[in-house]
This record gives C-alpha cells, structure tokens and sequence, in this order.
C-alpha cells in the first residue's frame, strides 16, 4: 500500500466505523427481539398446555356427572318397573304384567337400538 490509499483509507475509517455501530446496533435489536418472541411463545405454549389439562379435567368431570345421573335414572326406571310389576302380580293382573313387560322391553330396546349408533367421542 502506497502512502495515498494509506490516507483514503484512514480518511473513510470513521465512517466505516460508524457504519459498523449501526449494523451491530441492529444486530442487537434483532437479537432481542428474537428472544422476546421466544419467550412469549413458550408463556404461550405453557398457557395453551395448561388450559388444554384444565379443559380435560372438566371434561371427564362432566362426563363421570352424567354417568353417575344415567345409572341413577336407568335405577330408577328398573325400580319402577319391578314395583308395577310386583303389585300387578299380587293384585293378580297379568294382563296388565304382559302389558307392563311388553312395554318396558319395547322402550329398553330402542333406547339400546338408539345407543348403539351413537359413537362416542
């Protein structure tokens, strides 16, 4: 290198130097936003997971309710049925127990014909 090209360079050095404090400088902002957006996202993700496991939770709770209410009424329809049953026999009517077996067959069927199409999730 010669003594002009020595001077040209040290004369651009300056601006050359500036020009690299803003490219890092920008740098940096992306690097920050980077890990900003990072962050969120896992505080998103843990939100989500968190909701999902709450949402599941309340999910099999209702399910179990409605269990728990269904053995109740189907208990409580068997019931029924047996006493109409039982008192039509004492009180010998077995028309009515023909009459009261028939119909009770015929709605436990199709509410177990009903049933099997209905698929569960």
């Amino acid at each position: 290198m010669n003594e002009s090209e020595l001077k040209e360079v040290k004369k651009d050095l300056p601006t050359n130097i500036e020009q690299l404090d803003v490219r890092m400088r920008n740098i940096e902002k992306i690097a920050q936003t980077i890990e900003n957006v990072t962050e969120n996202g896992l505080a998103s993700a843990n939100e989500y997971l968190k909701n999902k496991a709450e949402q599941e939770k309340l999910d099999l709770e209702l399910a179990d309710r409605q269990h728990k209410r269904s053995i109740w009424v189907l208990g409580s329809v068997v019931i029924a049925v047996f006493t109409l049953l039982m008192t039509s026999m004492l009180l010998k009517q077995f028309e009515l127990v023909k009459i009261i077996l028939g119909s009770a067959l015929a709605v436990g069927g199709g509410a177990g014909i009903t049933s099997l199409f209905k698929r569960k999730r």
